[in-house]
């Protein structure tokens, strides 16, 4: 059996890692859906007091494709690039958690949630060993 932090399996950990961080987030959008403030603010044009432009429009789908990508290109990638990228993308993501701040208590927790993950992602990212260990240093880890 593998270890889930291996260096050969980081890359789909830190993929199932990004795909939990989306669902939690789609979740939280559609759970808002329901809330009759929710609505108003979208049939006003107006989200938390901002305009909703074509440029927030687009804001927005930019950072969703961000996160996406970073979920497939985590397993495709050679290691060393996907290191790098989710050591780039995972805190442009968490940052990307307060464009729109949470307001009421299940919007607290679902960023508890996601900015925990996306902690995770990059302290996954960070102990990746992408070059190889010669024999001698994996026998004194004990692998």
């Amino acid at each position: 059996m593998t270890n889930a932090f291996s260096p050969i399996e980081r890359g789909t950990t830190i993929a199932m890692l990004w795909l939990f961080a989306i669902l939690n987030t789609l979740f939280r959008d559609i759970h808002e859906l329901v809330v009759a403030t929710t609505i108003e603010q979208i049939l006003s044009g107006q989200m938390n007091g901002t305009p909703v432009t074509e440029m927030a429009l687009f804001a927005g789908a930019f950072a969703v494709e961000m996160v996406l990508l970073a979920m497939v290109l985590s397993r495709l990638l050679k290691p060393i690039y996907a290191r790098i990228m989710n050591l780039v993308v995972a805190p442009i993501a968490a940052l990307g958690t307060f464009i729109v701040p949470p307001v009421d208590m299940d919007d607290h927790f679902f960023a508890v949630v996601v900015l925990a993950t996306f902690t995770a992602i990059f302290a996954v990212a960070w102990t990746w060993q992408t070059q190889p260990q010669d024999t001698a240093s994996l026998q004194r880890q004990g692998a």
